[in-house]
């Protein structure tokens, strides 16, 4: 496409290309490569937020939302950069109209050559028989990743290889991507053994780090870093935390958890000012310097500690809180209260379908029995910071069951292939953190023994929003990492019912 614009850190002009480019009728929406819908401007939104743009999509039993970081315009589509996740997974957004860019086909046809010759380069027994970068939406293939057959002697080889021009959520997935790809190879030709991933030089941690937990039954994985410029391919070979350098761990060893903190009276003061709008609803938490407020998982104000004020609304800028608009903040709770109601019937308002996956975490967090009566409802974990060396994320709900054994909880409330591998993840970290006793050293858990077991994984999701792949992704994760499929009603806003709960990967 000619004619194209790149805008980043203005997102005011962002949110302006895009109701514009929404206003002109209906269009394809896409996210790395995968079509998600076609929608109508009636069914998308911009709202910029806590100074950050929010794209929001919604249909029909579904919802989406990213943070728009950087928008490229070009002649019937926007190209966006974005993140979700609250930050943690970095993806690539495209609204489409009319013909479609095929630029970014031809970069992808281009690299499945050079790669193919770049293998047969480095390894002197192998041949690439075939180079696939066509998407093919019936196998779950979205053209991000080159697929690979490569021949040793009389022996055939799954491979994927994805560039270093693509995002950092697509490098992560090929490791999915290529289990998928031995899956469809399988069906035809039983003898595969072998799948190789080839993935960028020094963007390849998180596939590294996964390796060392997963076991693809009657296969080996091996995986491989490029380096496109220098047309070289080394060998990488998995690794957990503890096989971090002596930077990363002794940053690990520094890292700091979140703990209770006594407030000042004045601080105090001003959070029981607003929690007293709607005591039985309103939840706060605490992170760097802020208390924010929430009602079923949408936030709609924040108290700065330091500086001692509190300021609400659900856009930017927010108003500080005074004595002349005392009123408006508690018109704000009562629309929230009123919008954000299981029965709602403005499923399309804003308030409504914001934050829905923050909405379903709240329900459960209230009532952690509802997904598992084994759980211990004393205690439960909300965006619990699990450490990688000097790298910190965010685990949505942390759990034990009454015997003390730790669960990783994941939720979704849309598709998601990569959803398996997230709570893997989390559960790794968590592992880690559990053999070193970090969490009795933390305060977690109080009264309650640890059990010396690896905790489980509990992938919580609306029972027909498990992509289809999942059962295949996860039940390549070994054994001694328990992942759990809890299956739960379209109405969880209601109340959570488990229709579903299955043991995903093979028990030891």
């Amino acid at each position: 496409m000619s004619g194209r614009a790149i805008i980043k850190d203005d997102t005011s002009r962002i949110k302006y290309e895009l109701e514009l480019f929404l206003l002109s009728g209906e269009s394809q929406l896409y996210e790395d490569g995968r079509l998600i819908a076609s929608i109508a401007a009636a069914n998308c939104a911009a709202e910029i937020s806590f100074g950050k743009l929010i794209l929001s999509a919604w249909g029909d039993g579904w919802s989406r939302s990213w943070r728009v970081v950087s928008c490229e315009v070009a002649p019937e589509a926007l190209l966006l950069q974005c993140t979700k996740q609250m930050g943690r997974t970095e993806c690539r957004v495209e609204l489409r109209r009319g013909q479609l860019d095929d630029k970014a086909a031809q970069s992808r046809a281009e690299f499945a050559e050079k790669i193919a010759a770049m293998i047969e380069s480095s390894f002197a027994h192998l041949k690439v028989e075939r180079a696939v970068t066509a998407r093919d939406d019936l196998r779950h293939f979205s053209g991000v990743h080159t697929r690979l057959v490569i021949k040793e002697r009389n022996q055939s080889i799954a491979a994927v290889a994805v560039s270093e021009r693509e995002s950092q959520s697509d490098i992560d997935a090929a490791l999915a991507a290529g289990i998928i790809w031995l899956d469809a190879l399988r069906r035809k030709n039983q003898s595969i053994n072998r799948l190789m991933i080839f993935a960028p030089r020094e963007r390849a941690t998180t596939i590294a780090t996964r390796l060392t937990a997963v076991q693809v039954r009657g296969a080996s994985v091996s995986l491989y870093e490029v380096n496109e410029a220098e047309r070289s391919i080394e060998p990488v070979a998995p690794f957990d935390q503890g096989d971090l350098d002596d930077r990363m761990r002794r940053a690990a060893r520094r890292a700091e958890w979140p703990r209770k903190r006594a407030f000042s009276p004045e601080i105090a003061a001003l959070v029981d000012s607003v929690v007293g709008l709607a005591p039985d609803l309103i939840e706060t938490s605490s992170r760097a310097g802020r208390i924010a407020f929430s009602i079923r998982g949408l936030q709609f104000a924040r108290a700065s500690i330091n500086r001692k004020l509190i300021e609400f609304g659900l856009s930017e800028p927010k108003q500080k809180l005074d004595d002349a608009n005392q009123l408006e903040l508690a018109s704000l709770v009562a629309e929230i209260i009123t919008s954000r109601q299981p029965d709602s019937e403005s499923r399309n308002d804003l308030i409504f379908r914001a934050q829905a996956e923050a909405w379903l975490e709240s329900i459960i967090r209230r009532d952690i029995t509802a997904i598992d009566p084994a759980l211990d409802p004393r205690f439960v974990y909300s965006q619990v910071p699990a450490y990688r060396g000097n790298k910190r994320s965010f685990i949505d709900l942390l759990a034990a069951t009454r015997a003390g054994q730790l669960v990783v909880i994941e939720l979704k409330v849309a598709e998601d292939a990569e959803f398996p591998f997230q709570g893997l993840d989390y559960w790794l970290r968590v592992e880690w953190h559990r053999a070193r006793g970090d969490f009795e050293r933390r305060g977690y858990f109080k009264g309650l023994k640890i059990a010396d077991a690896a905790p489980l994984v509990y992938l919580v999701a609306p029972l027909f929003r498990f992509h289809a792949t999942t059962k295949l992704v996860a039940g390549s994760i070994a054994a001694r990492a328990p992942v759990y499929r809890i299956g739960i009603n379209e109405d969880w806003r209601s109340r959570v019912r488990v229709l579903l709960n299955e043991r995903l990967n093979p028990e030891e």
